[in-house]
């Protein structure tokens, strides 16, 4: 994802050890775990939320395709050619 190779790992946690003490090393390792484990759960529940609008959309959509053909049966022309012979009738 990062592509983040073996080397610089090694040059990241040699920073990490020269600017943190090592005795505080346990503390931040369990705050970053918090941190994980808080920004996955934000990333399923928005993955979550997505999925749910998309479902909405595409309910959407079909509601918009059952109405278009709804209007296009209505204009059809056998429906029109029995309006017109109702409306003949009618005059008669």
């Amino acid at each position: 994802m990062f592509d983040i190779g073996f080397w610089e790992l090694i040059t990241i946690a040699l920073i990490v050890l020269i600017m943190v003490r090592p005795e505080h090393l346990p503390k931040l390792a369990k705050d970053a775990g918090k941190f994980l484990a808080r920004l996955r759960n934000f990333i399923y529940s928005a993955k979550k939320e997505l999925a749910k609008e998309f479902k909405i959309e595409e309910i959407n959509e079909l509601q918009n395709s059952i109405n278009h053909v709804d209007r296009l049966m209505q204009n059809s022309p056998d429906k029109k050619i029995i309006e017109e012979n109702n409306d003949d009738e009618k005059i008669k």
